[in-house]
């Protein structure tokens, strides 16, 4: 069975390269596809590293071996290929609100799909933990993304989990300053390049807070900054019409990682819906 996250374990991996790793990444994180079907052998042939070279690197990204791992570089290639098309679908002209209704339904389906298969359960499970042993979670959004920070902050509000929110990016750089080592910043940017929301993940981690980051970048200044990259699907292109099935991947893994914080402290979570719920009257 293929592991998940192999081209994002590569990216990550490029910087403790040693020497004669090097060709054999640059080739893997550049062209994975002309990787796929390749022996062993080939393989060692086509980047001057050995074949026992190889088989480290294997292992080191989590495979049992070379079988696993070009069995999982088959799988995220192809992930890659549907994601990037579905990002080549914007709005354009149609004959008919029907077709509309299908085509933006279908490509929000497809995004959160393609979502599914990029999200790793250890990875959930280390972010869940950093949520639990943190003293207050700071949340960090613009435009879009501040709307999905907002969704999780009104969730943490239920299960009683201390967090803070600011709509303005100045007052999220006030509070990036103010954070402190035991504070967690959760920082959600789709596209990984949003300058306040590196510089807020920049200050709150110079003040030592752990960082979260949602984004579909896993190669972006923002990533690089993070002690956990929750991935999402790279569906919409960077210059786009407006967020839309982004949005969907984002609240997707809010939802997620809501969820699985809640599965952990079920009991004590269960005792504390009663006390956050707002009741509606009933005027009739």
């Amino acid at each position: 069975m293929a592991i998940k996250g192999l081209l994002l374990r590569l990216e990550d991996y490029q910087k403790h390269a040693s020497a004669a790793e090097k060709k054999l990444l640059e080739l893997l994180t550049g062209h994975p596809d002309q990787v796929i079907g390749k022996s062993i052998y080939q393989l060692a042939e086509l980047t001057y590293a050995s074949p026992a070279t190889i088989i480290r690197l294997c292992k080191k990204l989590g495979c049992s071996g070379y079988r696993e791992f070009q069995q999982t570089l088959v799988y995220e290639t192809a992930l890659l290929k549907d994601s990037r098309e579905v990002s080549m679908r914007d709005i354009i002209p149609t004959a008919s609100t029907e077709d509309i209704i299908h085509k933006v339904t279908q490509k929000n389906v497809e995004a959160l799909e393609i979502s599914r298969r990029l999200v790793e359960a250890e990875l959930v499970d280390r972010c869940v933990k950093l949520v639990d042993e943190c003293r207050t979670v700071q949340l960090f959004g613009l435009g879009s993304s501040l709307l999905v920070a907002r969704d999780l902050y009104l969730k943490l509000l239920r299960v009683e989990k201390s967090c803070n929110i600011c709509d303005d990016w100045h007052s999220q750089l006030l509070s990036a300053r103010t954070m402190q080592e035991n504070d967690l910043a959760i920082v959600i940017s789709y596209s990984g390049m949003t300058e306040e929301m590196i510089t807020c993940a920049g200050t709150a981690k110079k003040n030592g807070a752990k960082v979260i980051v949602i984004t579909r970048a896993s190669d972006s200044r923002l990533a690089e900054m993070a002690d956990c990259v929750l991935h999402v699907a790279a569906t919409e292109l960077i210059v786009r019409s407006g967020a839309m099935s982004s949005r969907i991947s984002q609240l997707n893994m809010i939802d997620i990682l809501y969820v699985a914080y809640v599965n952990q402290h079920y009991d004590r979570c269960m005792q504390r819906f009663p006390k956050t719920h707002i009741d509606k009257e009933d005027k009739e």
